[in-house]
Protein backbone atom coordinates (compact mmCIF):
# COMPACT_ATOMS: atom_id res chain seq x y z
CA UNK A 1 0.00 0.00 0.00
CA UNK A 2 2.93 2.27 0.82
CA UNK A 3 4.52 1.74 -2.61
CA UNK A 4 0.84 2.79 -4.37
CA UNK A 5 0.74 6.34 -2.35
CA UNK A 6 3.92 7.14 -3.42
CA UNK A 7 3.55 6.41 -6.85
CA UNK A 8 1.13 9.15 -7.35
CA UNK A 9 3.83 11.61 -6.31
CA UNK A 10 6.36 10.16 -8.64
CA UNK A 11 3.75 9.96 -11.79
CA UNK A 12 4.04 13.95 -11.45
CA UNK A 13 8.08 13.73 -12.34
CA UNK A 14 8.33 10.22 -14.26
CA UNK A 15 8.25 11.68 -17.22
CA UNK A 16 21.54 2.43 -23.09
CA UNK A 17 29.39 -0.91 -23.65
CA UNK A 18 31.50 -0.10 -24.12
CA UNK A 19 31.16 3.60 -25.60
CA UNK A 20 34.31 4.40 -27.08
CA UNK A 21 34.59 5.52 -30.79
CA UNK A 22 36.72 4.59 -33.75
CA UNK A 23 38.86 1.92 -33.43
CA UNK A 24 38.43 1.94 -29.61
CA UNK A 25 34.61 0.89 -30.35
CA UNK A 26 35.45 -2.17 -32.74
CA UNK A 27 35.49 -4.94 -30.38
CA UNK A 28 32.11 -3.74 -30.19
CA UNK A 29 31.29 -2.86 -33.69
CA UNK A 30 29.28 -5.56 -33.59
CA UNK A 31 25.55 -5.33 -32.45
CA UNK A 32 22.63 -3.45 -33.94
CA UNK A 33 23.85 -2.54 -37.00
CA UNK A 34 24.75 -3.96 -40.07
CA UNK A 35 27.77 -1.49 -39.72
CA UNK A 36 29.18 -1.51 -36.59
CA UNK A 37 28.30 -1.94 -33.35
CA UNK A 38 27.00 0.76 -31.25
CA UNK A 39 27.06 0.31 -26.90
CA UNK A 40 24.07 0.42 -25.09
CA UNK A 41 23.27 1.33 -21.32
CA UNK A 42 23.44 -1.52 -19.23
CA UNK A 43 19.47 -1.14 -19.11
CA UNK A 44 18.74 -2.28 -22.43
CA UNK A 45 21.21 -4.72 -22.89
CA UNK A 46 18.57 -7.08 -20.53
CA UNK A 47 15.11 -6.11 -22.64
CA UNK A 48 13.18 -8.87 -23.51
CA UNK A 49 9.51 -8.81 -25.31
CA UNK A 50 7.90 -9.52 -22.45
CA UNK A 51 4.15 -8.74 -22.80
CA UNK A 52 3.25 -5.52 -22.14
CA UNK A 53 0.70 -3.87 -19.52
CA UNK A 54 -1.19 -1.10 -19.83
CA UNK A 55 -2.09 -0.72 -15.87
CA UNK A 56 -1.35 2.83 -14.79
CA UNK A 57 1.96 3.40 -13.04
CA UNK A 58 1.26 2.78 -9.39
CA UNK A 59 4.76 1.81 -8.33
CA UNK A 60 7.58 4.82 -8.03
CA UNK A 61 10.91 3.58 -6.48
CA UNK A 62 10.47 2.77 -2.79
CA UNK A 63 10.54 6.09 -0.48
CA UNK A 64 13.48 6.42 1.71
CA UNK A 65 15.71 4.49 -1.29
CA UNK A 66 19.15 6.67 -1.07
CA UNK A 67 21.90 6.02 -2.94
CA UNK A 68 23.60 5.62 0.28
CA UNK A 69 21.22 2.78 0.76
CA UNK A 70 21.62 1.55 -2.83
CA UNK A 71 24.80 0.97 -2.30
CA UNK A 72 25.17 -1.11 0.38
CA UNK A 73 22.37 -3.17 -1.05
CA UNK A 74 21.83 -6.65 -2.76
CA UNK A 75 20.61 -7.12 -6.31
CA UNK A 76 17.90 -9.38 -3.67
CA UNK A 77 17.13 -6.77 -1.74
CA UNK A 78 16.63 -4.55 -4.35
CA UNK A 79 14.29 -7.49 -5.96
CA UNK A 80 12.51 -7.80 -2.29
CA UNK A 81 12.24 -3.78 -2.35
CA UNK A 82 10.41 -3.66 -5.75
CA UNK A 83 7.54 -5.97 -4.45
CA UNK A 84 7.82 -8.04 -8.53
CA UNK A 85 4.35 -10.36 -8.21
CA UNK A 86 5.75 -12.95 -10.86
CA UNK A 87 9.89 -12.83 -11.95
CA UNK A 88 8.56 -14.75 -14.80
CA UNK A 89 6.52 -12.03 -16.34
CA UNK A 90 7.15 -8.75 -14.95
CA UNK A 91 4.97 -5.76 -15.99
CA UNK A 92 5.56 -2.35 -16.92
CA UNK A 93 5.65 -0.45 -14.06
CA UNK A 94 7.22 -3.28 -12.07
CA UNK A 95 10.40 -3.38 -14.53
CA UNK A 96 9.95 0.91 -14.68
CA UNK A 97 10.45 0.70 -11.00
CA UNK A 98 13.82 -1.31 -11.51
CA UNK A 99 15.09 0.83 -14.23
CA UNK A 100 14.33 4.06 -12.29
CA UNK A 101 17.11 2.61 -9.82
CA UNK A 102 19.62 3.36 -12.65
CA UNK A 103 19.53 6.54 -11.29
CA UNK A 104 22.02 5.69 -8.18
CA UNK A 105 24.84 4.53 -10.51
CA UNK A 106 27.24 7.32 -12.11
CA UNK A 107 27.83 8.32 -15.05
CA UNK A 108 31.63 8.38 -16.23
CA UNK A 109 31.15 11.58 -18.73
CA UNK A 110 34.36 11.13 -20.25
CA UNK A 111 33.65 7.35 -21.54
CA UNK A 112 29.74 8.12 -21.65
CA UNK A 113 28.56 5.24 -19.45
CA UNK A 114 27.50 4.12 -16.43
CA UNK A 115 30.37 3.89 -14.20
CA UNK A 116 29.38 0.57 -12.56
CA UNK A 117 28.80 -1.92 -15.66
CA UNK A 118 27.74 -4.58 -12.99
CA UNK A 119 25.44 -2.46 -11.03
CA UNK A 120 22.43 -4.48 -8.57
CA UNK A 121 20.00 -3.04 -10.91
CA UNK A 122 21.47 -4.95 -13.89
CA UNK A 123 21.89 -7.75 -11.70
CA UNK A 124 18.17 -7.78 -10.33
CA UNK A 125 16.74 -7.31 -13.79
CA UNK A 126 18.96 -10.64 -14.87
CA UNK A 127 17.44 -12.40 -11.96
CA UNK A 128 14.01 -11.57 -13.88
CA UNK A 129 12.51 -12.37 -17.09
CA UNK A 130 13.39 -8.63 -17.76
CA UNK A 131 10.21 -6.53 -19.43
CA UNK A 132 9.59 -4.22 -22.45
CA UNK A 133 10.64 -0.55 -23.70
CA UNK A 134 7.87 -0.32 -26.13
CA UNK A 135 5.63 1.40 -23.83
CA UNK A 136 8.01 3.11 -21.40
CA UNK A 137 9.85 4.96 -23.89
CA UNK A 138 8.01 8.35 -23.43
CA UNK A 139 8.07 7.70 -19.48
CA UNK A 140 11.85 7.57 -19.22
CA UNK A 141 12.25 10.08 -21.41
CA UNK A 142 10.14 12.18 -18.63
CA UNK A 143 12.70 11.38 -16.14
CA UNK A 144 14.53 13.98 -14.21
CA UNK A 145 17.71 11.08 -13.97
CA UNK A 146 19.68 11.24 -16.79
CA UNK A 147 20.64 7.74 -16.33
CA UNK A 148 16.79 6.94 -16.58
CA UNK A 149 17.05 9.27 -20.29
CA UNK A 150 19.21 7.52 -21.51
CA UNK A 151 17.86 4.29 -21.26
CA UNK A 152 14.36 6.38 -23.11
CA UNK A 153 16.97 7.36 -25.86
CA UNK A 154 18.50 4.20 -26.23
CA UNK A 155 15.54 1.98 -26.24
CA UNK A 156 14.56 3.38 -29.76
CA UNK A 157 17.12 2.41 -31.65
CA UNK A 158 16.13 -0.07 -34.34
CA UNK A 159 18.35 -1.76 -37.50
CA UNK A 160 16.14 -0.08 -39.70
CA UNK A 161 15.57 3.04 -37.99
CA UNK A 162 13.25 4.16 -35.40
CA UNK A 163 9.75 4.38 -35.56
CA UNK A 164 8.02 8.02 -36.09
CA UNK A 165 6.61 7.87 -33.11
CA UNK A 166 9.47 6.79 -31.14
CA UNK A 167 11.56 9.46 -33.46
CA UNK A 168 8.97 12.57 -32.85
CA UNK A 169 9.08 11.55 -28.60
CA UNK A 170 13.07 11.83 -28.54
CA UNK A 171 12.79 15.05 -31.15
CA UNK A 172 10.71 16.63 -28.68
CA UNK A 173 12.21 15.87 -25.91
CA UNK A 174 15.55 16.92 -27.32
CA UNK A 175 14.57 20.47 -27.61
CA UNK A 176 15.29 20.82 -24.14
CA UNK A 177 17.87 18.15 -23.60
CA UNK A 178 21.39 19.28 -22.12
CA UNK A 179 22.76 16.39 -20.76
CA UNK A 180 26.13 15.19 -22.76
CA UNK A 181 25.65 11.37 -21.68
CA UNK A 182 21.85 11.84 -22.77
CA UNK A 183 22.82 13.46 -26.18
CA UNK A 184 25.10 10.70 -26.81
CA UNK A 185 22.45 8.37 -25.76
CA UNK A 186 19.86 9.88 -28.51
CA UNK A 187 22.75 9.94 -30.91
CA UNK A 188 23.09 6.23 -30.56
CA UNK A 189 19.11 5.57 -30.45
CA UNK A 190 18.73 7.62 -33.74
CA UNK A 191 21.90 5.97 -35.59
CA UNK A 192 20.19 4.80 -38.37
CA UNK A 193 17.19 7.08 -38.49
CA UNK A 194 19.01 9.67 -40.49
CA UNK A 195 16.75 8.89 -43.62
CA UNK A 196 13.90 8.90 -41.99
CA UNK A 197 13.25 13.08 -40.71
CA UNK A 198 15.30 15.42 -41.67
CA UNK A 199 15.49 16.94 -38.05
CA UNK A 200 17.31 13.55 -37.26
CA UNK A 201 19.74 14.63 -40.00
CA UNK A 202 20.13 17.94 -38.59
CA UNK A 203 20.43 16.51 -34.72
CA UNK A 204 23.10 14.09 -35.71
CA UNK A 205 25.15 17.14 -37.62
CA UNK A 206 24.61 19.31 -35.11
CA UNK A 207 26.55 16.48 -32.52
CA UNK A 208 29.32 16.19 -35.20
CA UNK A 209 30.63 19.51 -34.01
CA UNK A 210 29.80 18.95 -30.04
CA UNK A 211 32.52 19.50 -27.52
CA UNK A 212 32.08 16.52 -26.30
CA UNK A 213 34.67 13.98 -28.61
CA UNK A 214 32.74 11.46 -27.97
CA UNK A 215 29.90 12.57 -29.41
CA UNK A 216 31.25 13.36 -32.14
CA UNK A 217 32.60 9.67 -32.47
CA UNK A 218 29.31 8.31 -32.22
CA UNK A 219 27.95 10.95 -34.65
CA UNK A 220 30.04 10.02 -37.08
CA UNK A 221 29.25 6.49 -37.01
CA UNK A 222 25.79 7.66 -37.30
CA UNK A 223 26.62 9.65 -40.32
CA UNK A 224 29.17 7.20 -42.03
CA UNK A 225 26.32 4.40 -41.95
CA UNK A 226 24.85 2.58 -45.10
CA UNK A 227 21.57 3.86 -43.63
CA UNK A 228 22.54 7.32 -43.80
CA UNK A 229 23.84 6.96 -47.49
CA UNK A 230 21.67 9.40 -49.68
CA UNK A 231 21.18 11.97 -47.18
CA UNK A 232 22.54 15.36 -48.07
CA UNK A 233 25.79 16.60 -46.54
CA UNK A 234 26.91 12.99 -45.33
CA UNK A 235 30.01 12.60 -47.62
CA UNK A 236 31.04 16.08 -47.04
CA UNK A 237 30.13 16.30 -43.40
CA UNK A 238 32.34 13.32 -42.99
CA UNK A 239 35.60 14.12 -44.80
CA UNK A 240 35.41 17.43 -42.29
CA UNK A 241 35.60 14.91 -39.59
CA UNK A 242 38.68 13.36 -40.85
CA UNK A 243 40.47 16.57 -39.82
CA UNK A 244 38.92 17.17 -36.38
CA UNK A 245 41.38 17.72 -33.78
CA UNK A 246 40.70 14.73 -32.04
CA UNK A 247 42.29 11.79 -33.04
CA UNK A 248 39.59 9.20 -31.99
CA UNK A 249 37.29 11.31 -33.96
CA UNK A 250 39.14 10.83 -37.37
CA UNK A 251 39.87 7.48 -36.87
CA UNK A 252 36.18 6.95 -36.21
CA UNK A 253 35.58 9.21 -39.41
CA UNK A 254 38.02 7.63 -41.69
CA UNK A 255 37.17 4.13 -41.01
CA UNK A 256 33.24 4.73 -41.42
CA UNK A 257 33.53 7.18 -44.28
CA UNK A 258 33.77 3.76 -46.16
CA UNK A 259 29.86 2.81 -45.56
CA UNK A 260 29.07 5.57 -47.77
CA UNK A 261 30.48 3.98 -50.64
CA UNK A 262 31.37 6.92 -52.34
CA UNK A 263 34.35 7.59 -53.76
CA UNK A 264 34.90 10.70 -52.75
CA UNK A 265 36.22 9.72 -49.86
CA UNK A 266 39.15 7.97 -50.90
CA UNK A 267 41.37 10.98 -51.39
CA UNK A 268 40.70 12.71 -48.19
CA UNK A 269 41.55 8.85 -46.91
CA UNK A 270 44.88 8.84 -48.55
CA UNK A 271 45.66 11.84 -46.91
CA UNK A 272 45.65 10.48 -43.48
CA UNK A 273 47.20 7.54 -45.14
CA UNK A 274 50.24 9.86 -46.34
CA UNK A 275 50.63 11.72 -42.67
CA UNK A 276 52.50 9.91 -40.71
CA UNK A 277 51.89 11.32 -37.84
CA UNK A 278 48.38 9.66 -38.07
CA UNK A 279 49.97 6.69 -38.10
CA UNK A 280 47.78 5.31 -35.10
CA UNK A 281 44.75 5.84 -36.86
CA UNK A 282 46.10 4.12 -40.47
CA UNK A 283 44.25 0.69 -39.48
CA UNK A 284 41.03 2.35 -39.42
CA UNK A 285 41.50 4.21 -42.88
CA UNK A 286 42.86 0.73 -44.57
CA UNK A 287 39.23 -0.59 -43.06
CA UNK A 288 37.51 2.22 -44.37
CA UNK A 289 38.89 1.59 -47.78
CA UNK A 290 38.10 -2.38 -47.46
CA UNK A 291 34.94 -1.30 -46.48
CA UNK A 292 34.65 -0.07 -50.29
CA UNK A 293 36.17 -2.68 -52.48
CA UNK A 294 35.83 -5.93 -50.23
CA UNK A 295 32.71 -4.67 -48.47
CA UNK A 296 32.32 -7.63 -46.09
CA UNK A 297 29.78 -9.32 -45.25
CA UNK A 298 27.46 -8.67 -48.50
CA UNK A 299 30.38 -8.20 -50.56
CA UNK A 300 28.27 -5.80 -52.79
CA UNK A 301 29.80 -2.56 -53.29
CA UNK A 302 33.06 -2.39 -55.47
CA UNK A 303 35.50 0.40 -55.71
CA UNK A 304 38.48 0.67 -57.92
CA UNK A 305 39.64 3.73 -56.34
CA UNK A 306 39.69 2.70 -53.12
CA UNK A 307 40.93 -1.02 -54.01
CA UNK A 308 44.21 0.94 -55.82
CA UNK A 309 44.63 3.23 -52.57
CA UNK A 310 45.03 0.30 -50.41
CA UNK A 311 47.56 -1.65 -52.45
CA UNK A 312 49.39 1.54 -52.96
CA UNK A 313 49.88 1.85 -49.46
CA UNK A 314 50.77 -0.91 -49.01
CA UNK A 315 53.62 -0.84 -51.42
CA UNK A 316 55.20 1.56 -50.60
CA UNK A 317 58.80 1.71 -49.40
CA UNK A 318 60.82 1.92 -47.19
CA UNK A 319 58.62 0.42 -44.61
CA UNK A 320 59.56 0.08 -40.75
CA UNK A 321 57.54 -1.08 -38.12
CA UNK A 322 55.02 1.37 -37.61
CA UNK A 323 54.33 2.10 -41.47
CA UNK A 324 52.88 0.63 -43.64
CA UNK A 325 50.09 -0.87 -40.38
CA UNK A 326 50.15 -4.36 -39.86
CA UNK A 327 46.89 -4.79 -38.47
CA UNK A 328 44.80 -3.13 -41.03
CA UNK A 329 45.95 -6.14 -43.60
CA UNK A 330 43.60 -8.02 -41.42
CA UNK A 331 40.24 -7.07 -42.82
CA UNK A 332 41.33 -8.82 -45.68
CA UNK A 333 41.07 -12.12 -45.12
CA UNK A 334 37.69 -11.32 -43.47
CA UNK A 335 35.35 -12.80 -46.12
CA UNK A 336 32.02 -15.00 -46.68
CA UNK A 337 32.57 -17.12 -49.62
CA UNK A 338 28.93 -17.56 -50.14
CA UNK A 339 28.17 -13.51 -50.06
CA UNK A 340 31.86 -13.51 -52.62
CA UNK A 341 29.74 -15.88 -54.71
CA UNK A 342 26.49 -14.73 -54.35
CA UNK A 343 27.27 -11.41 -55.26
CA UNK A 344 29.16 -12.34 -58.36
CA UNK A 345 32.08 -10.17 -56.31
CA UNK A 346 34.66 -11.57 -58.61
CA UNK A 347 32.94 -10.92 -61.25
CA UNK A 348 32.36 -7.11 -60.39
CA UNK A 349 35.36 -6.29 -59.16
CA UNK A 350 37.19 -6.22 -62.13
CA UNK A 351 39.91 -4.47 -60.52
CA UNK A 352 40.99 -7.40 -58.50
CA UNK A 353 43.83 -9.33 -59.96
CA UNK A 354 45.25 -12.12 -57.99
CA UNK A 355 48.31 -12.11 -59.17
CA UNK A 356 49.06 -8.39 -58.45
CA UNK A 357 47.42 -8.91 -55.07
CA UNK A 358 49.17 -11.97 -54.11
CA UNK A 359 52.66 -10.14 -55.10
CA UNK A 360 52.16 -7.40 -53.08
CA UNK A 361 51.37 -9.60 -49.92
CA UNK A 362 54.22 -11.18 -50.98
CA UNK A 363 56.27 -8.26 -50.53
CA UNK A 364 55.26 -7.60 -47.40
CA UNK A 365 56.38 -11.29 -46.03
CA UNK A 366 59.57 -11.22 -47.76
CA UNK A 367 60.38 -7.31 -46.56
CA UNK A 368 62.49 -7.96 -43.10
CA UNK A 369 61.30 -4.19 -42.00
CA UNK A 370 57.99 -4.94 -42.21
CA UNK A 371 56.18 -5.23 -38.34
CA UNK A 372 56.28 -8.95 -38.30
CA UNK A 373 52.74 -9.25 -37.18
CA UNK A 374 51.79 -8.63 -40.69
CA UNK A 375 53.32 -11.73 -41.86
CA UNK A 376 50.37 -13.93 -40.61
CA UNK A 377 47.71 -11.82 -41.91
CA UNK A 378 49.05 -11.42 -45.18
CA UNK A 379 49.09 -15.22 -46.07
CA UNK A 380 45.35 -15.60 -44.99
CA UNK A 381 44.20 -12.05 -46.96
CA UNK A 382 45.59 -14.63 -50.01
CA UNK A 383 44.05 -17.45 -48.51
CA UNK A 384 40.51 -15.45 -48.39
CA UNK A 385 40.35 -13.97 -51.71
CA UNK A 386 43.13 -15.85 -53.86
CA UNK A 387 43.90 -19.65 -52.00
CA UNK A 388 45.07 -21.08 -55.53
CA UNK A 389 48.19 -18.83 -55.31
CA UNK A 390 48.75 -19.25 -51.57
CA UNK A 391 51.72 -21.62 -52.63
CA UNK A 392 53.44 -19.04 -54.45
CA UNK A 393 53.69 -17.42 -50.83
CA UNK A 394 56.38 -19.89 -50.42
CA UNK A 395 59.32 -18.15 -52.00
CA UNK A 396 58.71 -15.13 -49.56
CA UNK A 397 58.23 -17.18 -46.28
CA UNK A 398 61.87 -18.75 -47.59
CA UNK A 399 64.11 -15.65 -48.23
CA UNK A 400 62.40 -13.99 -45.21
CA UNK A 401 64.12 -16.87 -42.85
CA UNK A 402 62.44 -16.38 -39.43
CA UNK A 403 61.46 -19.12 -38.11
CA UNK A 404 57.86 -17.82 -36.65
CA UNK A 405 56.88 -16.57 -40.07
CA UNK A 406 57.69 -20.08 -41.37
CA UNK A 407 56.05 -21.91 -39.18
CA UNK A 408 52.16 -20.04 -39.59
CA UNK A 409 52.92 -20.47 -43.40
CA UNK A 410 53.27 -24.43 -42.77
CA UNK A 411 50.46 -24.18 -40.47
CA UNK A 412 48.18 -22.19 -43.01
CA UNK A 413 49.14 -24.71 -45.65
CA UNK A 414 48.46 -27.63 -43.65
CA UNK A 415 44.86 -26.14 -43.19
CA UNK A 416 44.26 -25.16 -46.79
CA UNK A 417 45.50 -29.04 -47.74
CA UNK A 418 42.74 -30.28 -44.66
CA UNK A 419 39.92 -27.87 -46.01
CA UNK A 420 40.61 -29.21 -49.87
CA UNK A 421 40.26 -32.90 -48.71
CA UNK A 422 36.97 -32.58 -47.00
CA UNK A 423 35.48 -30.37 -49.83
CA UNK A 424 36.85 -33.15 -52.48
Amino acid sequence: MKKRLIAAVLMLSMIGSLAACGKKDETTEATKSPDATKPKTEATEETTTAEPTTEESTEPVEEGLTKEKYDTMTAEELLEMAEIADLEKVTDDEYFWLLETYRFVDIDYDQMILANTDSITKQAIKMTKGGSLNNLVERLLASEYPQVRGIGYTAIASLFGASDKDIQSVLTNLETETDDYCLFCATDGLMNSMKNDPKVAEFIFKMSEYPSPRIRCRAAMAIGNSWSIGVDGTVERIIEMMKDEDQDVRAAAVLYAGKLHDDAVVAPIVEVLNNEADAKIHGDAIRGLSYMWLDYPTHEHTSEAAYRATLDYYSKTPRNGDVPVWNGISGFNVVSEKQLAESNWYANATYFNADEFTGVMSDLIADPDMNWLAKGPAMKAVIALCPEKFDSLQAAVDSLGEQKVTDQYDKLKEELAAKAEASA
